[in-house]
């Protein structure tokens, strides 16, 4: 018997605060460069995966518009947009069991290792269900 073939994944790299995120790049309904806007719908992506404070900087801040089901979409701002890659789901790894239910809470939902680095990933559409991004 043959093993099922994997199943691969785009995945959107990005960090904020020194850390690395990956989103799944259909979760993006599009990118564009910050240019000071505001808005009701556009949150700073440490203020959506509550991390760190406001000494948090952006160096090179991007703006994601997340496609949501059944919510109005709404706009995070993130820094220093890597790359959009596709992984092996196999590649992807759960947060140990002591971890797990304080890291789906926050939308994180696994872990990849990539040219050595630890990345984090975020389910944005799981934060909306969750009520963690406000007025969505």
């Amino acid at each position: 018997m043959s093993a099922a073939p994997a199943t691969c994944l785009n995945l959107l790299l990005f960090s904020v605060g020194g850390v690395r995120f990956g989103i799944e790049a259909d979760q993006a309904e599009s990118i564009a460069a910050y240019t000071g806007e505001t808005g009701n719908d556009l949150f700073r992506f440490h203020d959506v995966v509550p991390y760190g404070d406001d000494s948090i900087t952006y160096a090179a801040p991007t703006i994601i518009t997340v496609r949501t089901r059944g919510f109005r979409p709404y706009r995070v701002i993130i820094d220093s947009m890597e790359d959009i890659a596709e992984f092996n789901q196999n590649d992807i790894r759960p947060f140990p069991p002591l971890l797990e239910p304080f890291a789906l809470r926050k939308g994180m939902w696994g872990i990849l290792v990539r040219n050595g680095s630890m990345v984090l990933l975020v389910d944005f559409q799981r934060l909306t269900i969750e009520g963690q991004v406000e007025g969505i």
